[in-house]
């Protein structure tokens, strides 16, 4: 919930809750009847914090946390049929790299900015915080 409304801090406390208070030594979230829910949600939330295309838009680094100044993430899926890589430093977006399934059109928003780009199947748009100034 704290990654879909922008509150990247909050999401990241929620997810040291869980693997402090939680996940048993094998990664299993240990909480009865469904251990399942645990891990899905825990994995889905650290994705939506990252990428988030549920309005129409591939919205890059929604919910950022402070603690998570610098790194990169591959293969995250965006609605609509494109994967997502990203790098970022210093909380700031360097580089998302979107390839397409299909010819077509996506709407790209980072920082309160927006581009909408046109895109081939199976062809790689970068964009960067620059482009998105």
């Amino acid at each position: 919930m704290w990654a879909r409304l922008g509150e990247g801090d909050k999401a990241l406390e929620n997810i040291e809750e869980l693997l402090r208070s939680s996940t048993l030594p094998n990664l299993l979230d240990n909480h009865p009847p469904f251990q399942i829910d645990g891990n899905f949600g825990a994995t889905s939330g650290i994705a939506e914090m990252l990428l988030q295309s549920h309005e129409d838009c591939i919205l890059l680094l929604p919910a950022l946390p402070c603690k998570w100044k610098s790194g990169s993430v591959t293969g995250l899926r965006a609605r609509g049929g494109f994967t997502v890589d990203m790098k970022w430093k210093d909380g700031t977006l360097l580089q998302a790299d979107i390839c397409a399934d299909k010819d077509t059109e996506a709407k790209v928003c980072y920082n309160s900015k927006e581009v909408i780009i046109e895109i081939k199947a199976g062809e790689k748009f970068s964009v960067s915080s620059a482009v998105m100034q």
